[in-house]
């Protein structure tokens, strides 16, 4: 199953979701593609936040690599569930996503928004990559069907 993962600016939440989300596929030989992107385009290019990267590098991820993107139009086709981090971005979505794909859109914390911790500190990421970790687990056993 392709999964995308959307946040605001795609440095942060989102390509830290896609790392914890690939690091589960492979511990379950599981297949398909991972991705993150970002409703804006204000960091198209960039690296993920270097707390992103420390703190998923701590916890055996590798975002190094990482580089921001937005949604593009493609991706309601190729991916077969999209999660999101706030209720905004599901919003700004479904304005540009075609009908037949609105139904791949889901909020990753279900009943909670996962707030932001770009303008926090560094354990605020720690705080975020942990609720992270706990909604990709749930994400894969609920909507993923593994």
């Amino acid at each position: 199953m392709n999964v995308l993962f959307v946040c605001l600016g795609n440095i942060c939440r989102s390509p830290m979701a896609a790392g914890i989300m690939k690091s589960i596929y492979e511990e379950r030989g599981i297949t398909g593609a991972i991705e993150s992107a970002g409703t804006m385009d204000w960091n198209v290019g960039s690296g993920a936040d270097p707390r992103a990267v420390s703190v998923a590098g701590a916890n055996g991820v590798n975002l190094k690599a990482h580089r921001a993107r937005q949604v593009k139009a493609d991706d309601f086709e190729r991916f077969d569930i999209i999660f999101v981090m706030e209720n905004v971005h599901a919003q700004t979505l479904r304005k540009v996503c075609p009908p037949a794909h609105a139904h791949k859109i889901f909020l990753l914390g279900v009943d909670e928004e996962i707030t932001d911790p770009y303008h926090g500190s560094e354990a605020e990421f720690h705080a975020t990559y942990k609720v992270l970790k706990s909604h990709c687990l749930k994400a894969v056993q609920e909507h993923l069907q593994f």
